[in-house]
């Protein structure tokens, strides 16, 4: 009797240190695998959020553009040029890094007057700031109209009215750097990137609504 008792400990004893390395063995599969899942569905997430961000944007600006990228003083629209005077962007990029305090609210009139921002690009603005999730950030917006293009690189001449922007479209580009929760989610990155964050760009583009403004 003592021997089958012996037996069967001895196999009970064997079946749990089985059942202890088959735990070891599986359970970082196991973790990576809920690594994987976790991370791609956050990146799913702030993905989702920005291109939200973007298309409110545009909605946005197709209703509001008379002092958006606009240069009143020149009357013409306001775009990136090169220092040998060529033009590099037909937009105009924002940083919402840059405008934080405007954009909150908190900025004194200095700052505000500063900035440069008219009422019709803060709100604009604000639709990104109000849709990304805080995990997404050096956030960049550029703002661009079809027919400012149209208009700088026609070969007549002819007087550029704002409201003429409803002949074509805006293009709301929002980009950004998203923070992951591991590597996985930028595996296949160069050794110089950092494989814990991965950039992100979403576009909207709407068409321009027509409207009528005071300075044309």
């Amino acid at each position: 009797m003592k021997k089958l008792y012996y037996r069967i400990w001895e196999k009970e004893k064997n079946e749990d240190g089985q059942s202890m390395l088959e735990f070891v063995l599986v359970f970082p599969i196991f973790m990576l695998l809920l690594a994987m899942i976790l991370d791609f569905g956050w990146l799913f997430y702030t993905r989702l959020n920005v291109e939200n961000s973007a298309r409110n944007a545009a909605r946005v600006a197709c209703v509001e553009y008379d002092r958006v990228a606009y240069d009143d003083g020149n009357k013409c629209p306001e775009v990136t040029y090169s220092p040998d005077g060529t033009v590099t962007s037909y937009g105009k990029t924002y940083s919402l890094d840059a405008c934080k305090s405007v954009l909150n609210g908190t900025a004194s009139d200095v700052e505000q007057a500063n900035s440069g921002l008219s009422d019709q690009e803060i709100r604009i603005l604000n639709q990104v700031r109000n849709t990304i999730p805080s995990n997404f950030t050096d956030v960049s917006v550029t703002l661009s109209y079809t027919y400012d293009k149209e208009y700088l690189t026609s070969p007549s001449a002819y007087d550029y009215k704002v409201a003429n922007r409803s002949n074509g479209d805006v293009v709301v580009l929002v980009e950004g750097t998203h923070h992951a929760i591991t590597p996985l989610v930028n595996w296949g990155a160069d050794a110089s990137e950092d494989h814990m964050t991965r950039k992100l760009r979403c576009k909207s583009v709407y068409k321009v609504e027509a409207n009528s403004f005071s300075n044309g």
